[in-house]
């Protein structure tokens, strides 16, 4: 999966909460570093905003010209493999989830997600920070203040998060053809 920063979310004319993912950026393949990706389709992804309204957006499907690998390009807007979309799980990771129609079940998964992959996010991020020479001395503070130190503490420090880790290929793959 790519994750993308800009990007246009085009409206279908025949549904009101159905959106066009348009990018305009050029994609990087994750796994080789290869600039060519061809589109070969797409798919319906959806997602539900903080006040629990559903949208479903269409985003495309490449592949790699050089590794033969297929990727999704999600704005990121999106968390892989979450169904809310990534101001929702902030909020909720923050404690600031006053304003979102958000079962408490969904919540406490939410929270027990992000409390589960931290210390990976944060080991991936740490390892990013350190081949391009930035690495920080804040190994001793608590794992949601040292994502927040390479990332930012500003709204969307989530979104930046799954753009690291996705398209360094470090994200992890919750899903399998041989769940059970």
């Amino acid at each position: 999966m790519i994750s993308i920063a800009k990007y246009q979310l085009i409206g279908d004319k025949d549904s009101s909460n159905k959106y066009y993912v348009k990018s305009e950026e050029s994609s990087v393949c994750p796994v080789c570093g290869n600039p060519e990706l061809k589109v070969i389709g797409s798919r319906k992804r959806g997602a539900l905003k903080g006040d629990g309204e559903a949208i479903i957006l269409v985003i495309r499907r490449l592949r790699c010209s050089d590794c033969k690998r297929i990727h999704h390009e999600l704005p990121d807007m999106l968390v892989p493999y979450k169904r809310y979309s990534s101001r929702v799980i902030e909020a909720i990771v923050d404690d600031i989830s006053d304003e979102i129609s958000c079962e408490d079940s969904s919540i406490y998964r939410i929270k027990r997600w992000f409390q589960e992959v931290s210390g990976y996010i944060a080991g991936c991020l740490g390892a990013v920070a350190a081949q391009h020479g930035l690495e920080l001395a804040i190994k001793s503070c608590p794992v949601s203040q040292r994502i927040k130190a390479y990332v930012g503490e500003e709204l969307g420090w989530l979104a930046r998060v799954v753009r690291t880790v996705a398209n360094t290929n470090n994200w992890l793959h919750t899903r399998s053809a041989f769940m059970t």
